[in-house]
């Protein structure tokens, strides 16, 4: 990664460099999402459940949100959740720091999008006391206001 200080030309002050200010886009050509400012690199993904209703009492200790959201915690680290709503009652949003999800295919270390998150959606369905391949994750991406 480029330096993100530079020294000035008397070489008595640190200022924050060009390398620092730069948008990087994830996408070809540098089309965002732009999610690379020398921050962690995040991705919001969707947890689907095939049974589980996530609206029910989700504030409560021992809800199905906040059982789900505990696994979640186990294998990556999460910077924000969603709120399910009655139209998506078995799904939500979560946005992760990507350099540490463990999403079962060997991508967590490798600056890379997952392409399946085995491990998370094992410890979700099992927290949730789910069948086999009752939750699955996506990857999901901001378009506009929403989430996709």
């Amino acid at each position: 990664m480029a330096d993100l200080y530079g020294a000035s030309a008397t070489g008595t002050a640190i200022n924050v460099d060009a390398n620092a200010r730069k948008l990087l886009g994830d996408g070809s050509a540098g089309v965002g999402p732009y999610t690379s400012f020398g921050t962690p690199k995040l991705q919001a993904i969707k947890v689907i459940s095939a049974t589980i209703n996530f609206t029910t009492t989700p504030t409560i200790p021992g809800s199905n949100l906040a059982k789900a959201v505990f696994a979640l915690q186990g294998l990556a680290e999460i910077y924000y959740v969603g709120i399910p709503t009655a139209s998506g009652a078995n799904q939500f949003i979560a946005l992760v720091n990507l350099n540490k999800t463990d999403s079962g295919d060997g991508y967590a270390n490798a600056n890379e999008l997952g392409t399946t998150y085995e491990n998370i959606e094992d410890a979700i369905g099992a927290a949730l006391g789910a069948a086999e391949n009752d939750i699955t994750i996506t990857n999901s991406t901001l378009t506009g206001l929403s989430f996709n």
